[in-house]
């Protein structure tokens, strides 16, 4: 069986987005900031995080009920998304919510958001008068 890939654009995980997400999460249990933070720096953004919930709970060193009950209200409230089953295994991605703050952190290191130079009109008109 085959998925239909959606690539999204590369966005680059950044310290602001780093703080937006400790942000988020302040009023959930800690579990939970600890398993977003594996799930948002273990691939590039968007990407499915090719691991098993058991993987992931040694890894940031929670029990795997825990890491469970974190992963469910992380779905429940945007912020990891279903990337596809394989059999009894459920594989997740940064969901919505991360990618929305993300792309507001990428929209702040564009050039557009810098500062621009415009010529005013000369006081005196055209040059050579």
């Amino acid at each position: 069986m085959t998925f239909p890939v959606t690539r999204r654009a590369e966005l680059p995980f950044t310290p602001e987005l780093m703080h937006a997400l400790l942000l988020g999460t302040a009023e959930a249990p800690g579990a939970d900031f600890r398993v977003l933070s594996y799930y948002a720096t273990a691939v590039p953004l968007g990407e499915t995080v090719r691991k098993t919930a058991k993987e992931i709970s040694r890894a940031v060193q929670l029990s795997p009920p825990n890491t469970g009950k974190s992963v469910r209200r992380l779905v429940e409230d945007g912020w990891l998304e279903v990337s596809y089953r394989m059999g009894r295994v459920t594989f997740y991605r940064v969901g919505p919510r991360v990618i929305e703050l993300a792309a507001r952190s990428a929209e702040g290191d564009s050039p557009r958001s810098g500062a621009s130079v415009s010529y005013l009109p000369s006081a005196y008109g055209p040059e050579g008068q």
